[in-house]
């Protein structure tokens, strides 16, 4: 498949990455960070269409967002994701805390089929958001490694917290976008300048972006492809403001 993008290590491809993911080199990937959809059918219609809206973006549903499409996307990447992966590597998965439990079907998921469930981090966002009763404040994020290998880690003298806290992003260009230093984070923990970076739902492109500012090469993939326009136009900036 050739490219939609490509300079300077970082790679987008418009397509599915169901059909994307089995093209790519044999255990080449340190680390597939991913942001998939939640399968809560947001952004259509609802509330949250109509407060994006008023920051000025584009109502429109975001693809593969309903209970069994998402399901079926992600467990068809997972799937191929274990060929691409090393032995010692880290996968990751944003997730949502509710109202549905997709997050105990993520993990449960990332438990099996050549992967093993490691842990989950919390990402705390600091102001509440949307909810009934219960104001969703928080996501999460899954992280697993290849079944039988190891979790990658860049300083085995670095430990980290599994609660971050920082805000999303204020200006967006996707509207589940997140903060830079959220994928920053990891790819710093869990990689060395020069590895591979793998996100087979690249959004507005927060990853690729941050994988270049700290040196990482980076394959990007969207079925949509205005975010991938979106994406390729980020690349192209000067330096991001990162925290390592």
């Amino acid at each position: 498949m050739k490219p939609y993008y490509e300079q300077d290590g970082i790679t987008i491809y418009h397509g599915d990455c169901r059909d994307v993911v089995p093209t790519l080199e044999r255990e080449s990937v340190t680390l597939l960070w991913t942001d998939p959809p939640y399968g809560h059918n947001n952004h259509d219609g609802d509330w949250n269409a109509r407060l994006n809206a008023h920051r000025g973006l584009e109502n429109h549903p975001i693809g593969n967002d309903g209970p069994d499409s998402m399901r079926e996307a992600l467990d068809g990447l997972l799937g191929a994701a274990t060929r691409v992966l090393r032995a010692d590597c880290c996968c990751c998965c944003c997730c949502g805390g509710g109202p549905a439990p997709t997050f105990a079907w993520v993990a449960d998921r990332m438990d099996r089929g050549g992967l093993s469930f490691f842990h989950a981090v919390v990402w705390n966002k600091l102001n509440p958001g949307l909810g009934w009763r219960f104001r969703r404040q928080y996501e999460m994020v899954m992280v697993a490694h290849r079944e039988g290998g190891r979790l990658s880690w860049a300083d085995d003298d670095v430990v980290v917290p599994n609660v971050l806290e920082f805000g999303p992003p204020r200006d967006r260009q996707h509207p589940n976008e997140k903060p830079f230093d959220l994928p920053g984070h990891f790819i710093s923990w869990t990689t060395k300048p020069g590895d591979l970076v793998l996100d087979p739902f690249v959004g507005s492109g927060t990853t690729l972006r941050a994988a270049k500012d700290l040196g990482r090469r980076a394959i990007g993939i969207e079925i949509e492809e205005r975010y991938c326009e979106i994406a390729a136009r980020r690349l192209d900036q000067g330096v991001l403001d990162l925290h390592d």
